[in-house]
């Protein structure tokens, strides 16, 4: 039995829903990247409230340290070389099970600040996770404190 396509002014609300979903597909891993960015409009224009903008900054920070993408980066059989697959975040490493939070130990509780700082900022692209987690928490302890002392931005 053959299916007959009937071509009317409902196929244009498909084309964008399926436009959309692809959008939000393309776009669903940088969350926090695009709530960063908003936190720190919001700062600056003073257009929302410190509640709103602790908030953000929490969701910001959360992001960048379990699912922000980066390089793996945990320690591997070969001497001084580090796993190059997909990770997730400052804190969690690639899929495989010994490596999902190889990288938190590794960052605090081994010594070395050379190693951290390349743990930290592997390459330029991925290395934006480190300066954010770290501006996002900063947003987060100034906003809480200005909130708690009644000084909020707002």
């Amino acid at each position: 039995m053959a299916v007959k396509v009937v071509e009317g002014e409902g196929d244009h609300g498909l084309a964008v829903a399926g436009i959309v979903r692809v959008v939000l597909k393309k776009l669903w891993p940088y969350w926090g990247l695009i709530t960063f960015v908003v936190a720190v409009s919001g700062w600056l224009t003073a257009d929302t409230g410190p509640v709103g903008l602790t908030a953000l900054f929490v969701l910001s920070l959360l992001w960048f340290l379990v699912q922000a993408p980066m390089p793996c980066g945990a320690g591997i059989r070969k001497a001084d070389q580090t796993c190059r697959r997909n990770g997730h975040g400052l804190l969690r490493g690639c899929h495989l099970e010994q490596r999902k939070w190889q990288r938190a130990r590794n960052l605090l509780l081994r010594p070395g600040l050379r190693r951290k700082v390349n743990e930290l900022f592997p390459n330029p692209l991925t290395g934006l996770a480190g300066p954010g987690a770290i501006d996002a928490l900063i947003g987060t302890v100034t906003n809480t404190v200005m909130t708690l002392m009644g000084r909020g931005s707002g």
